[in-house]
């Protein structure tokens, strides 16, 4: 294990813990990630590369501000997965983008399961999609239909990141 994937792993245990007990990722964490990433990948020999950050960096920024914009995302998910494109760069960031949705649509279905509320959450998002596609629609969702639970996203992250890199460990 590289001395970056133990930094990954620092950084992904440390915001679990604070999303998990407080339901924030803070700004403590993500922002030194950013800088160290940019920093580590530009000067160590056999990291990734200053570019391979930055593509990482702005691939996992472009699309969770996007999310974040739309209200589907939290400010601090955006940044955490942007500390980790900067650290991994690309085209890692992709894998961990694809488990931690992966995992985020495992954690919203168990949830939706748990709380007895899959059939209407299921209807909620056809409709959606439904306005979407075929209405070419921004759908807006009344107070009747916004969710009462809230996925910790940050968890998904932390976990689909951690996936990443245990496939890119076994693939060695």
């Amino acid at each position: 294990m590289q001395p970056l994937d133990l930094l990954v792993f620092l950084l992904i245990v440390v915001c679990g813990i604070t999303d998990i007990q407080t339901g924030k990722i803070y700004n403590k964490a993500t922002y030194p990630a950013i800088l160290v990433g940019f920093a580590w990948n530009a000067l160590m020999p056999g990291a990734p590369g200053l570019k391979s950050s930055l593509l990482g960096f702005t691939v996992a920024a472009a699309l969770m501000v996007t999310l974040t914009l739309l209200g589907g995302m939290g400010g601090g998910d955006a940044k955490l997965l942007a500390a980790v494109g900067a650290l991994k760069g690309y085209p890692f960031i992709l894998a961990v983008l694809f488990y931690s949705f992966l995992v985020g649509g495992a954690l919203a279905l168990t949830v939706a399961i748990w709380q007895r509320r899959l059939l209407g959450t299921l209807g909620r998002v056809f409709r959606m999609l439904f306005a979407v596609v075929a209405y070419r629609l921004n759908p807006s969702v009344g107070p009747e239909e916004r969710l009462s639970y809230k996925i910790p996203f940050g968890v998904a992250i932390c976990l689909g990141t951690l996936w990443a890199q245990l496939v890119e460990l076994l693939r060695g």
